[in-house]
């Protein structure tokens, strides 16, 4: 299994969670509401794994999987077509071309996941290790098979992390401005 990131996305992330443990102690010496302290500070931590932490590109034997902020793909192998690097990292299928937040320009910094660290990718290269588990397009000489196993292409929407950023939003916006 190998799973791609941006490290750097990753390093923002940790920014965020930095700055939100620093913010609580901030808001509860301010004159404000000490109970209303965590509220800015536990959105921004959520906008740090939601947005930052979580996006990645998970390649196995099976499957690859595109995990983004709205929702979680999980495409059969066969059913990947081409992978495209012009606007960033593009995946196309049977469905059409699927964009990736962790690589929307062609220069971006990405990483693959390994056990002693992350080993760092360009772009290109990281399409290269999409475009190795692609396999190759059957020939099709005479009728097609009597049975078909099915290629399933899942998307699972994060509606709950969705919901809970706006909520989030809000609830601290509302908060940091009693504070």
């Amino acid at each position: 299994m190998t799973i791609i990131v941006a490290p750097g996305m990753r390093v923002l992330a940790v920014v965020l969670w930095a700055v939100s443990v620093v913010l609580v102690p901030l808001a509860v010496v301010g004159d404000g509401s000490p109970w209303l302290a965590p509220l800015p500070s536990l959105f921004l931590a959520f906008v740090g794994w939601a947005v930052f932490w979580r996006p990645r590109i998970v390649l196995t034997p099976e499957e690859l999987r595109i995990v983004d902020v709205r929702r979680t793909s999980t495409y059969a192998w066969r059913r990947v077509t081409e992978v495209r690097t012009k606007y960033g990292l593009e995946i196309v299928s049977s469905e059409g071309v699927r964009r990736t937040w962790i690589a929307t320009r062609p220069t971006a910094r990405l990483g693959s996941l390994w056990p002693g660290g992350t080993v760092r990718l360009s772009v290109e290269a990281a399409a290269d290790e999409v475009r190795a588990m692609v396999p190759a397009e059957a020939e099709q000489d005479g009728p097609p098979p009597a049975t078909v196993t099915a290629a399933p292409v899942v998307h699972r929407a994060h509606g709950w992390s969705v919901l809970a950023l706006i909520v989030l939003g809000l609830v601290a916006t509302m908060a940091a401005a009693q504070l």
